[in-house]
Order: structure tokens, then sequence, then C-alpha cells
């Protein structure tokens, strides 16, 4: 009572003709993973040029100008602990701005002691906004010292950042 010839059994005793339904999977599968990385590819949206020395002067003076104004704002309210918490959260958000910001090799030195000049900022406000007076001080004249090394780097490559004035 035979039905015709069985398929080979493999070594684990399996039936060896799932085999090829596997295989018509595997291949749809993979071809549905090219398709969709092809696509994606496709949607990428274009690399970026290199930033220029003169965009990151431009980001600079904003991020710079955005700090100070920050300063002596809170410098104008030492009393106001609420109005330095919220200026704290911008100050937050701006270092983490300027910390994607590709530097090119002409201003490496300077973009470092930026990114001081917003860290060490960023600590006082949040210093001001739990009343650490003390601290408060300290952090702010780092971020002055600071500012001043970021203006000796750009003086030596002799680059200046651009007044929004």
């Amino acid at each position: 009572m035979s039905d015709g010839p069985k398929p080979p059994n493999d070594s684990n005793g399996a039936s060896a003709t799932p085999a090829m339904p596997r295989r018509a999977l595997l291949s749809l599968g993979l071809g549905a993973a090219a398709l969709v990385a092809s696509r994606r590819a496709a949607a990428a949206p274009p690399v970026k040029p290199a930033m220029t020395t003169n965009d990151w002067l431009v980001r600079a003076a904003i991020l710079l100008d955005e700090t100070k104004r920050a300063q002596d704002w809170v410098g104008a309210h030492p009393s106001d602990t609420d109005l330095a918490g919220l200026v704290y959260e911008i100050a937050e958000t701006r270092s983490t701005a300027a910390a994607r910001i590709p530097a090119p090799a002409a201003v490496k030195n300077a973009h470092m002691s930026l990114l001081l000049v917003l860290e060490n900022t960023t600590a006082s406000l949040d210093a001001s906004a739990r009343g650490d007076w003390k601290k408060a001080a300290q952090r702010m004249a780092a971020a002055r010292t600071e500012e001043r090394t970021l203006n000796s780097a750009l003086d030596a490559a002799k680059l200046k950042i651009p007044s929004l004035r």
C-alpha cells in the first residue's frame, strides 16, 4: 500500500522535501531585505559638505552671545533661583548642540575652549538654581577665563568671532 516512492530522510530523520520551501522563503526574505535597504539608501539625506571655519565662527558667535546674555540676566537677578533653573535648562541644550558641531582643524583648540565656556556656564547656572552662590561664582569665573583662552586660540589662528550686532 505504498503511494509511491518516499523522499529520503536526512541524518536527523526529517524529510528532505521541506528544504525547498525553506530555501524559497530564505530567498524571498533576503530579496525583501535588499529591497528595504535599497529604498532606505535612496531615501537617505545627501551627505553634507564639511563645515568651514567661517561656518564654525558663526555658530560660535550665536552660542557665545546667548551664553553671555544668560550670564548677565541671571547675574542681575541673583535671588531668583527659578529663573536660574530655567536658564540652566536652556544652557544644557546649548552645550549639547555645541558638542555636536564638527570643528574644522583650524579651530580645534578654540572649539574645546568653547565647549568649556558652555560647560562652566551651565554648571554655574545649576549651582545658582540650587542656591550654591559660592560654587556659582567659581564656575562663572572659570567660564570667563576659558572665554579668554578661546579668544587667544582664535587670535593665534588669525580668526575672530563675528559680532552679532
